[in-house]
């Protein structure tokens, strides 16, 4: 199918951008395969290199790309670094450098969408609301305010025009991507389209912030009976798809938690909060932030963590949720068969994997670990050598797992913030202890067994109205069974010699029967005392007997 970007002419300008910016960053070798070389003149296809390009990887060189590109293309990256499963790690390890920051728009461009989203003036719902903002990123930016009542709140608001853009920038990546996919660019493993599909989800999810806002109240929810976890409330009733409102927290950010600081916080005491939650999301509440880094976490009252910005939120089953647990215990305790049952089992295995090859690298990626004590093991760089395995064999995981390895170990990271002894395998270790206790409770094993039930039953519910339709289509001579054979018109034989002895056999015994009964009633005509027809069918009976028994002895097949 011809990439017919003509067709696209109001994204003219975008094409030629994007053509320049990859002959910047000396990849005009690609315009070819994009067919993008007749958007830039002919004077500037060739471009000479700086020195620091021409030093540059590709990786580097990509990484600047997405930058330059824009917002879209930064999340386009941030997602891409969390797919160790179709990116090599060098690839991974410069996207994961890509940073979601904007400068924010003034305050006059956005206070219309907060009168449009508000339904009416600012000033009616806000005593004030500051102009210059907190923070800002791709798709929003942030903002002080206090409501009415005198609560400080934190808004967050759609910048104007990102969604527009975005889905005209989408248009055209979902362009590139079929020809990448027709020009067979990439290893035949990745699925493009669906990677791409994956990423409009992700993005467009992100763009509604009522998303988010049920993430905060379920999240608090979860946490409800934890004091040492803190989340914000939220405000429906001001919020919706472009704005969000939430009570504003005061504390110390972890992104600019100094030295002098640590006086005043309990340290060790808060990187074992924040592993312990983040834990309790992944293993039993399958709802976990997917993104805890430094700045979206803050320490309150020095013993309790907030946590901030629900954007990015993962989610796994039930069933996952015991996958993963046995992993991570699993791992722990180098036990290689498990740990290659489970990968296979989760992810999608391609047709041709060598599993004994698998099992090898993954007993020589455990045998690293054996001699190494718990709190010398760095549970980052043990995920990262697991992902290295699973993209070597090209096993697809679902992302959600990718997601929690790159939470576990971005909280890895915070712990050692807060306590520079601190080590999330031994706490890991603990938390698995307690929770495989839980888990093989009498109460929690008779819940998996009417689980079981359940199944059970749900897998078999359906099987008689299956036969009752087979049943039926029997009935109405409209059920067609289609045979095809080669080289069975010996057995066809075999099968009428059967069928035949066989019917005979039911002959000679309804004969036997038959004659038994006449025998028994005394039914006239009488041969010397005997019912006639009875004594006739005796003797055909036996007739029959013994023309089967000798046919029988002649086949030699008894």
């Amino acid at each position: 199918m011809k990439f017919n970007v003509m067709k696209k002419y109001e994204h003219f300008q975008r094409y030629r951008e994007i053509s320049q910016i990859f002959i910047k960053n000396g990849l005009g070798f690609l315009l070819e395969y994009f067919e993008l070389t007749r958007f830039v003149p002919l004077k500037k296809r060739i471009s000479d290199e700086s020195e620091e390009i021409s030093r540059a990887s590709l990786p580097s060189r990509l990484r600047k790309v997405l930058e330059e590109l824009g917002p879209t293309y930064v999340k386009l990256g941030q997602l891409l670094s969390t797919r160790p499963d179709i990116l090599p790690p060098d690839y991974i390890q410069e996207f994961r450098k890509l940073q979601d920051d904007v400068a924010p728009v003034p305050y006059s461009k956005i206070e219309p969408i907060l009168e449009e989203e508000l339904e009416g003036d600012v000033d009616d719902v806000f005593n004030y609301v500051e102009e210059k903002a907190q923070a800002g990123a791709s798709i929003a930016q942030t903002h002080r305010a206090e409501l009415k009542d005198g609560k400080s709140v934190i808004l967050k608001i759609q910048r104007p025009g990102i969604e527009k853009k975005i889905r005209t920038d989408l248009e055209m990546i979902e362009n590139l991507a079929e020809m990448i996919a027709e020009r067979e660019v990439l290893p035949e493993f990745i699925n493009v389209k669906g990677l791409v599909d994956e990423f409009k989800e992700s993005l467009y999810k992100e763009l509604d912030f009522m998303r988010e806002l049920y993430n905060i109240k379920r999240f608090k929810a979860n946490f409800a009976d934890d004091e040492r976890i803190i989340c914000p409330d939220v405000y429906e009733e001001y919020s919706s798809r472009r704005i969000l409102v939430m009570e504003e927290i005061e504390g110390i950010k972890l992104s600019q938690f100094e030295e002098s600081d640590r006086k005043d916080i309990e340290g060790e005491k808060l990187a074992r909060v924040g592993a312990e939650s983040l834990l309790k999301q992944v293993m039993i509440d399958g709802f976990f932030h997917a993104d805890p880094h430094q700045g979206n976490l803050l320490v309150v009252d020095g013993d309790k963590l907030a946590y901030i910005d629900f954007g990015l939120i993962g989610q796994i089953s039930s069933d996952d949720r015991d996958r993963f647990a046995l992993l991570f215990a699993a791992l722990l305790r180098r036990n290689v068969e498990i740990i290659t049952d489970i990968i296979t089992e989760i992810g999608e295995v391609p047709r041709e994997i060598n599993r004994r090859k698998l099992k090898i690298d993954i007993e020589e990626f455990i045998y690293n670990y054996y001699n190494r004590k718990l709190e010398d093991i760095n549970l980052k760089v043990l995920f990262e050598e697991l992902q290295h395995i699973v993209f070597k064999h090209h096993i697809k995981l679902p992302q959600e797992f990718f997601l929690l390895f790159r939470a576990l170990g971005v909280s890895e990271g915070v712990g050692s913030t807060l306590d520079p002894d601190f080590n999330i395998v031994s706490v890991g270790n603990d938390f698995l202890r307690e929770l495989m206790k839980d888990r093989f409770s009498p109460d929690s094993l008779f819940k998996r067994f009417s689980l079981g039930l359940w199944r059970l039953r749900r897998d078999i519910k359906g099987l008689p109205g299956d036969l009752a339709d087979v049943i039926e289509k029997m009935g109405r001579d409209d059920l067609s069974i289609i045979f095809q054979h080669e080289n069975l018109d010996e057995l066809e034989e075999k099968i009428d010699f059967a069928s035949n002895r066989l019917s005979i056999s039911l002959i000679i015994s309804s004969l036997i029967i038959g004659s038994s009964l006449i025998i028994q009633t005394g039914v006239e005509p009488h041969f010397r005392g005997i019912p006639l027809f009875g004594f006739l069918g005796f003797s055909i009976a036996g007739v029959l007997g013994v023309w089967l028994v000798i046919s029988i002895f002649r086949s030699g097949r008894f």
